[in-house]
């Protein structure tokens, strides 16, 4: 495996900086002069890897959908069934580690300013796309084939719904309370008899022990 490059690395790192930058100060208060901070480099050295705020938000874009990435590979490795794999989708998505006050906050900031840029707009399309995927996956599972890709697109939308909500307000976000929402309207979704409902909880709680393992803060540290 060739080995990366340094200016990779330190794009990596930028990138991490920024992210770490929009959780801090919001998207108006973070500057190329505060990520330069963050990550211990001057602005001049942050402005010749990315030529503008414009790039560096498309790069904390990428940056906070692989956060979500990892954290589902992760899970992915210890899910056994397709109900164990589609609740280490719902834990990816809801674990304390990434669904809480700070990041749903700068999320938040950060939707906003997709209609704006046309870059950001791709990489939200292709985050939404594959989330969409792979809830289609585990669903065809539980579902007939052609009420898929319906029920897939409102599992979606109800998970960005969550945490827009979760971002526009000053509180804590419970994970809990997204999480048994995500589950009722799951089950109400797929129609689940009473034998299914329990593989459902079963794969939930396998899922909700594994996350407290698997998940933990190094994810935001740059990969």
């Amino acid at each position: 495996m060739q080995a990366r490059s340094i200016r990779s690395i330190r794009r990596s790192e930028l990138s991490q900086a920024a992210f770490e930058a929009v959780i801090r100060y919001g998207l108006r208060g973070t500057t190329l002069e505060k990520v330069g901070e963050i990550a211990g480099v001057s602005k001049g050295v942050v402005l010749h890897h990315f030529k503008d705020k414009s790039a560096l938000l498309e790069a904390v874009f990428r940056r906070s959908n692989s956060v979500l990435s990892m954290s589902l590979l992760r899970l992915y490795r210890h899910a056994e069934s397709p109900y164990e794999r589609f609740w280490a989708i719902a834990y990816a998505n809801f674990s304390e580690t990434i669904y809480n006050r700070e990041v749903c906050q700068a999320w938040v900031s950060l939707l906003a300013e997709v209609p704006h840029n046309a870059m950001c707009q791709r990489v939200q399309a292709a985050n939404n796309a594959r989330i969409k995927s792979n809830l289609s996956h585990e669903l065809r599972h539980f579902l007939e084939g052609d009420r898929v890709p319906e029920v897939a697109n409102l599992l979606g939308t109800l998970i960005d719904g969550i945490w827009v909500r979760a971002g526009l307000f000053a509180i804590t976000p419970d994970c809990e309370k997204a999480l048994n929402e995500f589950e009722f309207t799951t089950l109400y979704l797929v129609g689940a008899s009473l034998d299914e409902q329990k593989h459902h909880k079963d794969a939930r709680e396998k899922i909700k022990t594994i996350a407290k393992i698997a998940l933990s803060p190094e994810l935001f540290r740059p990969q």
